[in-house]
């Protein structure tokens, strides 16, 4: 067996086949990859898998994309993933200052982008209900959610606490929409 990155959750892969499954588990991609990231439902249900891959191996209408929102950027990070059925490319840009994630449907079409920002950029709300979910916690990072049409639908807010990572989902108005703890683990792909 082959031993392969980081995820979110502990797994054996052919333990969770039928859960991997559903949220678009490939072996072959797994064995392809940098590491593998994935979420998991409570109860370890897989919701997504992301493979980590190396920005050249992304498709040039996904790259010709992400160059049109960003020229001159560049790329530092990829991945191909599947929501929901619907598999996505993932480029990461450095313009400047700026860190973009940004996912594409296969025909290079923007599906939504995670842009992090300064803790002054964001807004009041978003910053108390971090502080408060987290209070001996320090932020690592906050991060705007934009869609498709580039508009603001809710922040990520990475925390450090206790040793441990975290990343909530916070709307505009405050509301924690979901929190998650970020596990390192080991997932073993069977080579045959």
């Amino acid at each position: 067996m082959k031993t392969i990155g980081k995820l979110t959750a502990v797994l054996v892969v052919t333990g969770l086949a039928g859960g991997c499954a559903s949220a678009g588990w490939d072996g072959a991609a797994a064995l392809d990859c940098e590491s593998i990231e994935m979420q998991v439902k409570a109860d370890g249900t897989p919701v997504e898998v992301e493979y980590h891959i190396l920005p050249s191996n992304v498709p040039k209408v996904v790259q010709d994309a992400m160059v049109d929102l960003y020229p001159g950027g560049e790329f530092v990070a990829a991945e191909h993933e599947t929501h929901g059925g619907q598999k996505y490319w993932e480029l990461t840009i450095v313009a400047g200052d700026l860190e973009v994630e940004a996912m594409f449907l296969p025909d290079g079409t923007l599906h939504s982008m995670e842009v992090e920002v300064p803790e002054d950029e964001v807004p009041h709300t978003v910053k108390s209900a971090a502080k408060g979910a987290f209070a001996r916690g320090n932020v690592t990072a906050w991060e705007e959610i934009r869609n498709a049409r580039r508009e603001i639908v809710e922040y990520h807010v990475k925390i450090e606490a206790d040793g441990r990572h975290y990343k909530i989902a916070v709307l505009h108005d405050g509301k924690i929409t979901a929190r998650h703890r970020e596990v390192v683990a080991e997932i073993e792909v069977p080579l045959d």
